[in-house]
């Protein structure tokens, strides 16, 4: 867990065993000794371990070590957050905040993982579908009208 940055099979293991959903691009990692202004688009996994000043999409999994910040919105499948994060956070799957993980802004994630000892400072949409989620509860009504009425 620490100090195994770099080692490849440990991100394997960490993972699920099944590749990324976007699978269109390769693993991208960002080191301590980096720091990045500007927006980011990413096709696979991307591991912040620097600073991010700017908004980022993944269309895999984001995962920010301990020492890594981001400051902008986010886009992603998938993020394990360890490090900080400061802006708007929408996750279309799975959200891990670990126990180092500092949080500010606004959260919206399918589903959620929080763990001791992590600090959040905003709000938090669990689930949440990105499609506003009413459109599911309209599709309900007009089932349970019809089998009434046939009653």
């Amino acid at each position: 867990m620490f100090g195994n940055n770099n080692n490849k099979d440990t991100k394997s293991t960490s993972g699920t065993a099944t590749p990324t959903s976007g699978g269109v691009g390769g693993v991208n990692t960002i080191d301590a000794h980096t720091s990045i202004t500007g927006d980011l688009k990413a096709g696979g996994d991307i591991r912040i371990d620097g600073s991010l000043n700017g908004n980022l999409v993944c269309e895999a999994k984001l995962i920010i070590g301990p020492k890594g910040r981001i400051e902008g919105d986010v886009t992603c499948l998938n993020a394990t957050i360890e490090g900080s994060f400061k802006g708007n956070l929408v996750v279309k799957e799975m959200l891990t905040l670990q126990a180092t993980a500092k949080v500010s802004g606004d959260i919206k994630a399918k589903k959620m993982a929080v763990l001791g000892g992590c600090q959040i400072s905003g709000t938090c949409t669990v689930p949440y579908s990105g499609n506003g989620g009413g459109g599911q509860k309209q599709q309900e009504n007009p089932l349970k009208q019809k089998q009434g009425a046939s009653a």
